[in-house]
């Protein structure tokens, strides 16, 4: 019984690794789409407090990205009972969408170093050096759906699997696979037509309040622990 309960405590441990990881990434999303963020237009006037900014949101963005790999292995932890082949789907999906944010940060810092160390350029010429600074704006805008696609599968495995399971309420999984769903969908929609970008932005904000209650449930309520004993038997 002694092994039980301690085995019961380090599973309540995850879920509150998970919810813990889940707030720390969705701070930082909140940062990087609401914070004091500069255009790349605007660091052209070489302000040091504007290069400070900005520097904070590629933080940021490094914060978010090494939680969603955090919280892929705590969820893994967790499911890998309830079906071992489909919680390491869902967790390696999420790394990918981890690995691709790093890679995205790395391109937005070699847009800000160029910014702000003109000498890294020397070599090109003007209309080279404003093409590229073009393309590396393109792609900040735009790299973001590309990841949320793999985002959103991995989120609707690793709910799907909660709501199998119930270590979770039912209804806070289901929420949880259509939230996932929708993301991945309307992600790719974004992609085949990315003039409609800016009118179906309204689709990720049941996203992020579920990621927020989803967060607070895992870390204080965490997870039905006579459902997980009885996966267990």
């Amino acid at each position: 019984m002694s092994q039980l309960n301690q085995t019961q405590h380090s599973i309540k441990r995850t879920a509150r690794i998970a919810g813990f990881s889940y707030i720390m990434y969705t701070l930082a999303g909140f940062y990087i789409t609401f914070g004091p963020r500069p255009g790349f237009n605007e660091l052209s006037d070489a302000s040091s407090h504007l290069e400070f900014l900005f520097r904070t949101d590629l933080v940021a963005e490094t914060i978010l990205y090494t939680f969603v790999g955090i919280s892929a292995a705590a969820m893994y932890a967790l499911l890998r009972t309830v079906s071992p082949s489909a919680a390491i789907m869902g967790a390696f999906c999420r790394l990918i969408e981890s690995a691709m944010g790093a890679t995205f940060i790395i391109l937005k810092y070699a847009a800000f170093a160029a910014i702000v160390n003109p000498d890294v350029l020397s070599a090109f010429s003007d209309t080279e050096r404003t093409s590229l600074m073009s393309l590396f704006r393109h792609l900040s805008s735009t790299a973001i759906f590309f990841l949320l696609v793999p985002m959103g599968v991995g989120g609707a495995i690793f709910f799907s699997l909660f709501f199998r399971s119930r270590y979770i309420p039912r209804w806070l999984a289901a929420w949880g696979v259509i939230t996932y769903v929708i993301i991945a969908c309307v992600s790719v929609f974004v992609l085949l037509f990315p003039a409609l970008k800016e009118h179906i932005m309204l689709f990720f904000l049941p996203g992020a309040l579920f990621e927020w209650i989803v967060a607070l449930w895992l870390l204080f309520a965490g997870v039905n622990t006579h459902h997980w004993a009885t996966s267990q038997s």
